[in-house]
């Protein structure tokens, strides 16, 4: 399942069950970001925890004598969003609990999470009602540290097991700061966004492409000005040698670059020749991303509106039509006011809402 298709189940769960939602798959893949993102847009709080760093006890409480009554009871830990911690303010009312590597956590410290997992208390301390909890994990492959989990456990959870996806991928750097050349080079090369390792290549120095990864080397290149050689070197150190010489033999090579998406909706004649070429050289997969980019910064302003319609009037139809299928997907509040200032709106209009229905 895409992380997208994920991120519409865990949302769907948390307003409608009480399911312990897992998320499996191999390393640097989104798990934790999509918990986190699936917060965000329901707009209520989030709690992650490195489960496997953590031992039974931390879940359990500090014990304390209640002299009165001639008791021990256990102190909630700090980080549980218990019905007593939502009251005293401490926490939202409502949130995402996320136990993080479950499958790393020692044996008798997940006989402590089970009534945590099933019954959402533990030591006589109930979690509120608006929280919910997630869990992730990596499979388990030789290719992982991980402890294999009885029926018993896996019968708590609701699995979902995700994959790497180019497009969820994109969409995720064009919002978080992205670098051409990498979305160029992926677009391009769509296998290299993930390489899974074969057991007996498994090392500690042999690393391989990973989604989180790709967005180290982004923020890397975005943010860092050094020699290609020393540049290579540290990509060498993220997504390993063959990925960095394979990444920057394209950059070399490459018959096309892709033009800036600031340029192409305010001073679009500077950068149509580098549209012409890519039009010209029949490169849809290069166009696609080009589009994506464009419509991340569309806001409806005039200045813009009037770059997009002599750029679109450049553009083969099958391209425009993905462009207003992009533009209602991502941005539907602005479609209509950017569409119906484009010249090729009212000509292609029949077969745009063909498209979207």
């Amino acid at each position: 399942m895409r992380i997208s298709e994920a991120k519409q189940c865990i949302i769907e769960l948390y307003k409608n069950t009480d399911c312990v939602t897992a998320l499996v798959s191999e390393r640097g893949v989104g798990k934790t970001s999509a918990f986190q993102q699936c917060a965000q847009e329901l707009d209520i709080g989030y709690m992650g925890l490195y489960a496997a760093a953590m031992e039974g006890p931390d879940f359990m409480g500090l014990p304390d004598k209640d002299r009165e009554k001639g008791i021990t009871r256990y102190l909630a830990p700090q980080f549980l969003p218990t019905c007593t911690a939502v009251a005293e303010g401490i926490f939202p009312e409502k949130g995402l609990l996320v136990l993080e590597e479950i499958n790393r956590v020692p044996t008798d410290t997940v006989s402590v999470l089970y009534p945590l997992l099933l019954e959402r208390k533990i030591n006589g301390h109930q979690l509120a009602e608006g929280w919910k909890i997630g869990v992730t994990m990596n499979p388990d492959t030789l290719n992982y540290a991980v402890n294999s989990l009885d029926d018993a456990m896996l019968d708590r959870f609701t699995a979902i097991e995700i994959t790497a996806n180019l497009d969820d991928y994109i969409t995720y750097s064009l919002k978080n700061g992205p670098c051409d050349d990498v979305l160029d080079y992926l677009t391009a090369c769509p296998d290299m966004l993930l390489r899974v390792k074969k057991a007996a290549d498994s090392t500690a120095t042999s690393k391989s492409p990973t989604p989180r990864g790709w967005s180290r080397v982004q923020q890397l290149l975005n943010n860092c000005s050094l020699p290609e050689k020393l540049m290579q070197e540290l990509i060498s150190g993220i997504l390993g040698p063959e990925t960095a010489a394979s990444f920057f033999g394209y950059l070399k090579n490459r018959e096309y670059t892709i033009p800036s998406a600031e340029q192409l909706v305010t001073d679009y004649n500077a950068v149509r020749p580098q549209m012409a070429k890519l039009t010209e050289g029949g490169r849809l997969d290069m166009l696609s991303l080009v589009l994506r980019k464009v419509v991340s910064l569309l806001d409806g302003s005039e200045i813009q509106c009037k770059n997009l319609d002599v750029m679109l009037s450049d553009l083969p139809e099958e391209v425009q039509l993905l462009f207003f299928k992009l533009l209602a997907d991502a941005k539907p509040e602005l479609f209509l006011g950017i569409a119906q200032q484009t010249s090729i709106f009212s000509t292609l209009s029949n077969q745009i809402l063909q498209l979207l229905s």
